[in-house]
């Protein structure tokens, strides 16, 4: 057993990982271009979409845009943290090939929730008639007098529904929203046991905003904390702890997420609910991360041989494996979440796909429906079966790019198509736009992290994926 030891240990002793500083002046380039570009078109779009004849939801398509923006980037830091977790726990190859991009995005939680402030604060503008997210609105518990009068024979069909023994306010918000009272009650307990805007309620959205980012700040810096210990000197305690923290850390992550996904993409819809929505909304999370790091992993070391033959084949397929995982979760659970409400065929439920294009009349979203089938599905589990492509770095570059933008464009499906639009097309580029431009900012802040270590672990960890396969 000695001698083994002697054997393993003595290569270690004598491999050097490049410990040169990661050159990030791209990365910085090209996010300030991003968030000057992104927000320049979001606000020319948002102008003239304010200013269009007939438009009366000009704030609320605004604010809409930008949740798109914060929604997708949340990806990054929150899917990073899970990802580092699943690989100290795991002990990947993957994980340690990819941590200083995870540790990097990590530390800009702080960040991220000043990003999402915007979207708080939008909550209470106008008393939230302008907030994209219906349950913002005081209208959803009392119809207004302007409501009462713009409908023909308002308080007959009142009366009707109170006659069948329902509540006279529930009856006036039903009639006025168009709505099935039974779906009126529901939102109404939404809105008081769960969908508060209020930011004294100890339920409220702002408080559980400020929860979310606590308790996976407080993981989150914790683990960057004995990660540095541990890669400084291969401090046995501190992997231990490593991997004894992240173990209990994944499943609240999961649980967090949960209601990440529920507050800010669920709640959008006013009576759709889905138990796997939250699988789809964690899949597109992995995927965006992932694809985002093996991206700009294979981007800022192309040209390095030093690097890159540390990277060996199988490493590289275990990567683009691992990334065909992720889509085929996120289509199974697309699937399932399609299928069980089409089985269920719920009047609350079906909004859902027939906003999306379900309805008789084809519209774009039908077509994004289907560009989000051939590219988030099944371009990738066509193209990373082949294990040529999974070796490539250039090759990888080009997949991992396009799912990024499959991954924005799902998030624009998720949340765009839940408010009506009037006319136009410019709710669709102020979407795109914000999310380009959040991305700028957000990309400032990671390239400064990122340039605080070099892109690869020099521990034990870096050694064991530098002398892997010389045993074997």
């Amino acid at each position: 057993m000695a001698a083994a030891a002697t054997h393993h240990d003595h290569p270690h002793a004598e491999t050097v990982i490049p410990q040169t500083a990661v050159d990030v002046a791209p990365v910085r380039l090209y996010s300030l271009i991003a968030a000057v570009v992104g927000f320049g078109v979001y606000l020319v779009a948002g102008f003239i979409n304010f200013g269009s004849e007939g438009n009366d939801h000009g704030n609320r398509e605004f604010i809409l845009a930008y949740a798109c923006g914060f929604v997708f980037w949340s990806s990054l830091p929150f899917g990073s943290l899970a990802l580092m977790m699943i690989g100290y726990v795991t002990g990947a190859s993957w994980g340690v090939i990819l941590r200083r991009i995870f540790q990097a995005s990590v530390r800009t939680l702080p960040v991220l929730f000043v990003l999402g402030l915007p979207l708080i604060v939008s909550l209470y503008i106008g008393g939230g008639k302008d907030s994209p997210y219906w349950w913002a609105n005081d209208e959803w518990l009392h119809a207004t007098e302007s409501q009462k009068a713009g409908i023909k024979g308002f308080d007959e069909k009142v009366a009707k529904l109170e006659r069948d023994g329902r509540p006279k306010e529930v009856a006036e918000v039903a009639v006025a929203q168009h709505m099935r009272p039974e779906a009126i009650e529901e939102n109404q307990h939404k809105i008081h046991d769960y969908l508060s805007a209020s930011p004294t309620s100890a339920l409220g959205l702002p408080g559980r905003y400020i929860v979310y980012f606590g308790i996976l700040g407080l993981i989150g810096f914790t683990i960057l904390r004995w990660a540095k210990r541990f890669e400084a000197n291969d401090d046995e305690p501190s992997k231990s702890k490593l991997v004894g923290l992240s173990a209990p850390g994944i499943i609240v992550w999961a649980l967090l997420m949960t209601f990440f996904a529920t507050d800010w993409v669920m709640s959008i819809e006013p009576t759709w609910a889905s138990s796997m929505f939250p699988i789809v909304f964690g899949m597109n999370q992995f995927l965006t991360t992932f694809a985002f790091s093996t991206f700009l992993f294979y981007a800022l070391t192309r040209g390095q041989t030093d690097i890159l033959a540390i990277v060996k084949d199988k490493f590289r397929i275990d990567i683009g494996s691992l990334m065909l995982g992720f889509t085929m979760v996120w289509s199974y659970a697309s699937f399932c979440q399609y299928m069980l409400i089409w089985a269920g065929n719920l009047p609350e439920e079906i909004p859902y796909y027939i906003k999306r294009g379900g309805g008789t009349e084809p519209n774009g979203w039908l077509y994004l429906a289907y560009f989000l089938m051939i590219f988030h599905w099944l371009t990738p589990f066509i193209v990373l079966l082949f294990r040529e492509i999974k070796l490539n770095p250039k090759a990888m570059q080009c997949m991992t790019a396009l799912l990024l933008i499959v991954c924005a464009a799902d998030v624009v499906w998720w949340l765009v198509p839940a408010v009506p639009h009037e006319h136009g097309n410019l709710h669709v580029i102020m979407a795109f736009a914000a999310i380009v431009g959040v991305g700028g900012l957000w990309g400032l802040a990671f390239s400064r992290e990122l340039s605080k270590a070099p892109i690869l672990v020099n521990n034990s960890e870096g050694k064991f994926l530098a002398t892997w396969g010389q045993h074997h």
